[in-house]
This record gives structure tokens, C-alpha cells and sequence, in this order.
């Protein structure tokens, strides 16, 4: 991972430092090194092109149902279309926000953050391929018995026409919103300061927010979001030790 840094580094340098190392091109090499992990290799590349990628291999209908894994709290859970504030809106400003923050301001700390988006998203495709989850059964019911005249009941009739019921387990809203948590968690440690343990207690309620949207409004099951919470720490945990010991 550093010595690619270290090689783009050195590149940037011969091109437009005359071989000289300074504040400005180690600023350019990390946030062009982070805007490739977040932007092109984590949302377009494995959030977009192989997510939707993986939610066509298989047909409409067919898919593995975890709703009986929790004795069927699955299936007690109502039905809250309002929480798709959370799961559409917070959720990607909350993300994007994040991104921007430690992509361009908190750069070197970026890395991190970059890297455990693409690993556990590059996980969650595999998974994905071998294990498809459905959430379709609840998506029929629902769309049979259509709320009339309720905004946000629309929005979500809108995401299951187009979004696939397969990528389900882990859930990546889920792991996404834990990684973002966790780096704004690990940042409070350094930066210790009223406004960035605001800031952790802030996202930590927004995250919370957005797990509870997903079973809200029946996107996933619960054993998908304790999947998706305990990959991001797993993928998040060893990488932060490792990438801001190193870059600090």
C-alpha cells in the first residue's frame, strides 16, 4: 500500500517538482491517491459497476431469506417508509461528507479510510456471488399493498423497482456507515477536542439512524447489518493501526 504511495510520490515528483520533495507534492499524492480509492476503485468501480454486476447473476425470486435466523423478529419488524431519510439521503451525505473531509482536509489519514472502503467492499461483492440474499419476499408484499400518497412510501417503491434485492448480507450501508464511525472515532483520539468528540457522537447517531432505516424499510435482515458492522471493524481495525502509525 506505502510503497505504491511512495512510487506515485516519487512520479509526481520527476513530473512537476524537478525531483524535489515538498509539502505541495506530498499533498497532491495523497489526495490523488485517495481519490482513486474512494472514488474510482470504491464507488464506481465496486459499489456501482460489480454490485450491480452481482444483483444480476441470479433470477428474480431465488435468493437465501435469513428472516427465521432471529426467531422471526425479521418479519415483526414494521414496515416505516419515512426512515428512507435516512437510508437515501443521511446516508450518502453522511458518507460523501466523510470522504471529503479525511480525501482532502485530514489527507494523510485518508488512506485508511480509502482502504478499508475498497477491501470491504471488494469482500461484500464475493460474498455476494456465493451467497445471495433476498429480501424480494418482503418487497412483494409490499409493493401488493401499496401506502397511497406518502412521499417517502414512494421513494422506497422506487428503490425496490431498481435497486437488486440480492446484495443483501453484509449489509453496506451498514459497514460503510460503521467505517465512518470508526474513522471519525480514531480521529477523536488524536484530535482531542470538544468539537471532534461532537463530531464522533454525531455520526455514531446518524450511523445508528441508517442500520435501523435498512430494517425499517425491509432492505435487509438483521443478521445482514451485525454481518456488515463486524466487517468494516474487521477490515478497519488492523488497517487504521497499521496506515496512521505509518503516515503520521
Amino acid at each position: 500500500m506505502l510503497n505504491l504511495h511512495k512510487k506515485l510520490q516519487s512520479y509526481i515528483e520527476r513530473l512537476f517538482f524537478n525531483g524535489k520533495s515538498t509539502r505541495k507534492s506530498e499533498y497532491i499524492t495523497f489526495v490523488l491517491g485517495n481519490v482513486v480509492l474512494m472514488l474510482l476503485l470504491f464507488y464506481v468501480f465496486l459499489n456501482n459497476i460489480a454490485y450491480d454486476w452481482t444483483g444480476k447473476l441470479y433470477p428474480v425470486g431465488s435468493g437465501f431469506q435469513l428472516g427465521s435466523i432471529f426467531g422471526g423478529l425479521d418479519n415483526a419488524i414494521p414496515f416505516v417508509p419515512e426512515m428512507a431519510i435516512f437510508y437515501i439521503y443521511i446516508f450518502y451525505g453522511f458518507a460523501v461528507l466523510t470522504m471529503l473531509f479525511f480525501g482532502f482536509i485530514e489527507y494523510k489519514r485518508g488512506y485508511a479510510l480509502g482502504w478499508s472502503l475498497v477491501i470491504i467492499n471488494a469482500i461484500a461483492v464475493l460474498i455476494y456471488i456465493v451467497f445471495p440474499v433476498s429480501t424480494n419476499v418482503y418487497r412483494q408484499e409490499l409493493l401488493a399493498n401499496q401506502i397511497t400518497g406518502n412521499f417517502w412510501a414512494n421513494q422506497v417503491y422506487n428503490i425496490f423497482k431498481t435497486d437488486t434485492s440480492f446484495n443483501c448480507f453484509p449489509s453496506l450501508h451498514a459497514a460503510v456507515s460503521t467505517i465512518c464511525v470508526y474513522t471519525w472515532y480514531r480521529y477523536s483520539l488524536i484530535k482531542k477536542t470538544l468539537t471532534s468528540k461532537a463530531t464522533t457522537l454525531t455520526a455514531l447517531a446518524l450511523a445508528a439512524g441508517i442500520i435501523f432505516s435498512t430494517l425499517l424499510i425491509k432492505q435487509h435482515y438483521i443478521a445482514d447489518e451485525i454481518a456488515g458492522v463486524a466487517l468494516a471493524y474487521a477490515v478497519g481495525k488492523p488497517l487504521f493501526n497499521y496506515l496512521w502509525k505509518k503516515t503520521s
